[in-house]
């Protein structure tokens, strides 16, 4: 969650020294539970459970020029953890 909330900042800053328009929308996360048996051959009731939160965000950018360089350097600088897909409209 802090590595999107660092990076939606970064692209704040990337896109108005870029003069570029620009909507950030964020989306509701979403939950994933996960149960695991602790010991798989006697105690089936000894379990764990682990949790999976997704966040995302939804960018839309409008170009009226054909401006692709700047997005190349903004784009290039992503964190591991942070997965990015680009669809033109």
């Amino acid at each position: 969650k802090e590595t999107l909330f660092l990076y939606l900042i970064y692209l704040k800053k990337s896109f108005s020294f870029f003069k570029l328009n620009y909507s950030i929308f964020n989306l509701p996360k979403k939950k994933k539970l996960y149960t695991l048996n602790k010991s798989p051959h006697v105690n089936k009731t000894s379990r764990e459970q682990f949790e999976l939160i997704t966040y995302k965000s939804v960018i839309v950018i409008q170009i009226l020029k054909k401006i692709y360089a700047p997005l190349r350097y903004i784009f290039s600088n992503l964190p591991k953890t942070v997965s990015l897909k680009i669809q033109k409209i």
